[in-house]
């Protein structure tokens, strides 16, 4: 589906490609992640390199920078990421994380960016992506932020039997499991621990959070549900799905394209 044109890396440009970028009016793509356990099959890089991929997809069909990574987010909760009590899991503070958003968005805007989005992967971060592009607003009007808080695509009758035929367990018990695996399976298998990969399942499921820890709202293994239904070809097509997603809120959102 994709491409030959390789995808424009911020990381891999030098100071006078990325102001000549800048000056160009690209969007800038920011893959907002968390460094978290996920489960005994996968590592705790998951939720900003996974990210990351789907942007430098998004980079060969669509003129745009996959701007730096952010690899830390806010805490683990039990029944969404597995919790604290993992190691592994290297979290910050919600002030810490929204304070670092807050500089990466004005030193981006010190560099000339003007057309930035934000593109969460870890779901404990929602709302504390959108309080500091807020923040950043105020003080530069000029510039234009979109938040994509939720990265996830419509997931139709015919997509989820397509990815869950059997039993779809909902997004929040979806953390390292089929999802997540599967998208590795696509993108680098090698980094799966496949002789690991079990079912799982929380003892208790609720739609609220308790502290200290009720470990029963987690898992020994770390993962929410089954990875065990995962595959590489479910990895293509949520790659394929999650790509269209973003190219089109940025076609939305920043209209002007640049053929690469």
């Amino acid at each position: 589906m994709f491409n030959d044109p390789v995808p424009t890396v911020f990381q891999e440009m030098t100071w006078e490609e990325i102001a000549a970028a800048a000056r160009a009016d690209t969007p800038i793509v920011i893959p907002v992640g968390a460094t978290e356990q996920h489960g005994y099959h996968l590592p705790v890089c998951t939720d900003w390199v996974l990210p990351e991929r789907i942007v430098r997809e998004a980079g060969r069909r669509r003129n745009l920078i996959v701007g730096p990574f952010l690899p830390f987010g806010y805490r683990s909760r039990p029944g969404s990421g597995g919790g604290q009590h993992f190691p592994g899991t290297v979290s910050l503070r919600a002030t810490t994380f929204m304070s670092l958003i807050e500089d990466v968005l004005s030193e981006l805007k010190r560099c000339g960016f003007r057309n930035i989005v934000l593109y969460n992967w870890h779901l404990e971060n929602s709302g504390f992506v959108y309080e500091p592009a807020y923040l950043v607003s105020e003080r530069n009007p000029e510039l234009k932020i979109v938040v994509i808080e939720d990265v996830n695509p419509e997931f139709t009758p015919q997509r989820l039997n397509a990815v869950w035929p059997q039993d779809f367990p909902g997004l929040a018990l979806e953390h390292a499991a089929v999802i997540e695996t599967s998208l590795w399976l696509y993108h680098e298998p090698s980094a799966v621990r496949t002789d690991r990969i079990a079912a799982d399942s929380p003892q208790r499921v609720v739609n609220h959070d308790v502290v200290p820890i009720d470990t029963r709202m987690s898992t020994t293994s770390g993962a929410l549900s089954s990875p065990v239904p995962a595959s590489a070809e479910k990895g293509r097509l949520l790659t394929e799905w999650l790509v269209e997603r973003l190219i089109t809120i940025v076609d939305d959102e920043f209209p002007d394209r640049t053929p690469i």
